[in-house]
């Protein structure tokens, strides 16, 4: 894959693309994009600082806001508090528009082996510091907290017992966790496509994410002439880089900046208009 470019580098040819778009979409990631990542998911606490900066990005004309993360729904609920956001949990599995409709994007007959969820629990129990997070409509096993050189082991004795299970779920490597994910087409790249689809999305598009299961929207960011940034990462399907969740919060306090003065109307119109009055 090409280098990935240093988002920071670019904000003058961004700037003129946010002067001459009507409208902005833009959509993040949560663990690892918005915040650090932790080492327990019960552990995060979004800043006031960044619910703010998001509350204030969704009343500017033009602008739709999307968070796009493999927690549950209803922890994103929980931890953003409030705002017009279009929330995706569970990896894009459910869903809740900004008037606060719900979807699952599943068939009905679609369920999870049970036997695998036993098996997994039993091979967690076998190493300190590995736990099955619940997401409802998936699991995630979490191994963050499993000594350093014991976890080649966790990870290839999780292969192996899902090994037999291919075509009823699929396994996603993330950041010290694997996600046992259902095997339907459908994935954050899927949620993302709805959310534009159903908004008949004009303007610039932006996405920024932080782990494996963010790589298919990378790509469907760019096939739609977006802007994709990977946060932390070196290798990746998206085009531009930012290091940290920090620099990612200033990146989008300069872009509310940016779309709030395109906004306001130019200082000579203003003090030609207070003239006349």
């Amino acid at each position: 894959m090409p280098r990935l470019k240093p988002l920071w580098l670019s904000l003058g040819a961004l700037s003129h693309r946010l002067r001459t778009s009507d409208a902005l979409f833009l959509a993040v990631d949560f663990d690892g994009t918005l915040t650090p990542i932790a080492e327990h998911p019960d552990h995060v606490r979004l800043p006031e600082r960044v619910r703010e900066l998001l509350r204030r990005l969704t009343r500017r004309e033009g602008v739709h806001l999307a968070v796009i993360s493999g927690r549950r729904l209803d922890d994103l609920e929980r931890l953003l508090d409030g705002g017009r956001l279009f929330l995706a949990g569970a990896g894009g599995l459910e869903t809740r528009d900004e008037d606060g409709r719900r979807r699952v994007h599943l068939p009905p007959d679609v369920q999870m082996p049970e036997l695998l969820r036993h098996e997994l629990e039993a091979w967690c129990r076998r190493f300190s510091g590995a736990w099955v997070e619940d997401k409802r409509f998936s699991y995630a096993l979490h191994y963050r907290g499993v000594k350093p050189a014991l976890q080649p082991a966790f990870g290839a004795g999780v292969r192996r017992r899902a090994r037999p299970y291919r075509g009823q779920i699929q396994l996603v490597h993330g950041k010290r966790v694997f996600e046992i994910m259902p095997a339907v087409a459908w994935e954050k790249s899927a949620a993302l496509r709805l959310w534009l689809d159903e908004r008949q999305a004009a303007g610039t598009l932006l996405f920024f994410g932080d782990d494996t299961s963010d790589e298919p929207v990378y790509t469907a960011v760019r096939e739609r002439g977006g802007i994709a940034v990977a946060v932390g990462r070196t290798v990746s399907a998206a085009e531009f880089s930012l290091p940290s969740p920090a620099e990612v919060i200033w990146f989008l306090e300069w872009l509310d900046s940016e779309w709030g003065a395109r906004e306001a109307p130019p200082k000579a119109s203003r003090e030609s208009q207070s003239a006349a009055g």
